[in-house]
Parts: structure tokens; C-alpha cells; sequence
């Protein structure tokens, strides 16, 4: 990691990661936008409900308010119980302030992570009410903690000048490549492939930005451990494969991707992987090589955990 540039108190990074292979990038951005433990409303019972939501849309409502409790907080987590109930009256706004929190904490339901105000949650007519209950829950996978993750291809400066004199010389539209066609002037390796990146998160206030980077770097170091594990099966057609039910693209690009830039000399002659049904996710991975199978998945995780370490060492 390069160039760390942290803002907004500590909810915003922006760096640049050299040297590293687009999937392995791609994998972080995936991890912080769905895998990362996170503490949300779980079990919600909707004992009254005359308000104009349906009870699905009102339950899904309660899910989405963002909690300020960080996945190894087991006591607040555990003993934690949220209440919302407005008997019949006059017209009002209910905002996440009216929840009843009890529990060891009181502020868990977060505010504005800028402003600091209150979260708008619904809308009552005169005459209806409204009364839920629920608890807190950690989910693994499936929910964010992030409102920004994104990745660029960084402009090669030396590239660009040499693209924009030609642009110059050839009297064409210079303004143009000033604002669309510079980007095409990536950064890139001897192979032509993208090593230069741009990355930015922004975390919706619950962790710093680099606390999730660390954690997303850490998630998917225990995937390719995983990986290590994985018994190599032999295939019909001359392959071995690496089966991980659950795994998908997050993993199987990265080890692709690893794979076919080994060497020299070539580790493998092709690889292929497929991840299933998205409801079902199963990471497939085969590939053919003259080399032993299990060295090839040796070197794979080496290459794998040594681009995680690298992250870890600079966050």
C-alpha cells in the first residue's frame, strides 16, 4: 500500500496498491462490500402494525437501521433488546431516536455519521401505531460497512505525456483526451495487464476505513488458508481440481489470475474456474500442468498470502 490519504476523521481512504494482480484487488473490494462481520437487527416481531408499510416492508425497515456495535462486542450483542412502540395520536415522524434500547449500551443505533442527527425511519397518519421488538445478531457475509469501496487503473504520467504530445502534434481534439482518453493510459506490466490502482473506502461510521481494509485483507487470508487445506481431486479429462462449496469469484479469479502469472518457467498450462449458482456457490478450480499438483497449489497460496502480508504490514 502507497500513498495513504486519510479524511472525513478517519471514514475515508484513499491509496494506491502497486504490483498486484487486478483480481487480488478485486478481491478486497468484494470482501468490504459483503463479507466483513457485521452487527445488524435480527429477530424482529411486529406485534401491532396499522401504519401504510406492509409487515415485510416494515421488518426489512428495522433490519436496515445501521448498528454501532463491532462484531467482538459477544455482551452487547447478547444482552441487547430494541423496542419501537407508538400507540394512536396525532400525525408524527419517527426517527431512529425513538427506539428504546436496552442493554449495556443505549447509543448502538448510529446517527448521521456527519451531521450527527437522528436517522428518519417512518412516517405515522394520525390514528395508527406501530410496536416492534428485535435483537442484535452478527452476520458474516451479505451485509457493508461501507458506502464507498472502489477501485481505478492509476494514469502511467509517462504514458499519458507521450499520448498527449501525439494528441499535439496530430492536431486533434485535445480537450478530449484531456477528459476521456487519458484513461486509457493505465499503468501496466511487461504482459499488458493492469498493476497500478487507485482504491478508495469509505466506511459508513462504524470502523475507520483502515480497520475495515485490515479486516477485509484478513478475511480473505483466511480463505486462501483455507485453500491450503483442499484436497486436489483428479478430474476425467487430465485436470485437477480445488472444489470449495461457498466460494466464488472472490477467490477462484484470485487463484486463476495467480496461476497463469507464475513463472518462469509456466507453472501451469491453462486454468479454468467456475462458481455454480449464485445461490448455491461452489468455487471450482482446474488446471492442467506437468508439475506436481500439489506444488502448483503450494506455490498459489505462497504468492497468494505473501500479496496479503504485504497490505497487512502497511495498514
Amino acid at each position: 500500500m502507497e500513498n495513504p490519504k486519510t479524511t472525513l476523521d478517519g471514514y475515508r481512504l484513499d491509496f494506491q496498491l502497486k504490483n498486484v494482480p487486478v483480481a487480488f484487488v478485486n478481491a478486497i473490494r468484494r470482501i468490504l462490500l459483503a463479507e466483513i462481520p457485521t452487527v445488524m437487527i435480527r429477530n424482529v416481531k411486529i406485534l401491532d402494525n396499522s401504519s401504510q408499510l406492509i409487515h415485510e416492508m416494515l421488518r426489512h425497515r428495522v433490519e436496515m437501521l445501521p448498528i454501532d456495535v463491532r462484531p467482538e462486542e459477544l455482551d452487547v450483542i447478547r444482552d441487547t433488546k430494541i423496542s419501537l412502540r407508538v400507540m394512536p395520536g396525532v400525525e408524527q415522524t419517527l426517527m431512529s431516536t425513538d427506539f428504546t434500547v436496552q442493554g449495556p449500551r443505549s447509543d448502538i443505533i448510529l446517527k448521521d455519521r456527519d451531521l450527527g442527527k437522528p436517522l428518519y425511519f417512518l412516517k405515522l397518519n394520525a390514528g395508527e401505531s406501530v410496536w416492534v421488538e428485535a435483537t442484535l445478531g452478527t452476520e458474516p457475509r451479505g451485509a457493508s460497512q461501507v458506502c464507498v469501496a472502489s477501485y481505478a487503473y492509476h494514469v502511467d504520467p509517462t504514458l499519458a505525456k507521450l499520448q498527449r504530445d501525439r494528441v499535439i502534434a496530430e492536431n486533434t481534439d485535445l480537450a478530449a483526451f484531456d477528459n476521456h482518453d487519458i484513461q486509457r493510459c493505465w499503468s501496466r506490466d511487461a504482459s499488458g495487464r493492469p498493476n497500478w490502482f487507485d482504491f478508495s473506502i469509505e466506511s459508513i461510521g462504524v470502523l475507520k476505513a483502515s480497520d475495515l481494509l485490515k479486516r477485509a485483507v484478513e478475511v480473505l487470508k483466511g480463505k486462501i488458508q483455507d485453500l491450503a487445506k483442499v484436497e486436489l481431486i483428479k478430474e476425467d479429462d487430465g485436470s485437477h481440481g480445488i472444489v470449495m462449496p461457498s466460494e466464488s469469484h472472490t477467490l477462484g479469479a484470485l487463484v486463476q489470475s495467480i496461476l497463469y502469472s507464475a513463472g518462469p518457467p509456466k507453472l501451469v498450462d491453462d486454468v479454468r474456474f467456475t462458481v455454480g449458482h449464485p445461490l448455491q456457490p461452489t468455487m471450482h478450480v482446474r488446471f492442467w500442468s506437468s508439475t506436481p499438483p500439489k506444488d502448483v497449489l503450494a506455490a498459489c497460496v505462497k504468492e497468494a498470502l505473501a500479496l496479503c502480508e504485504s497490505i497487512l504490514r502497511s495498514v
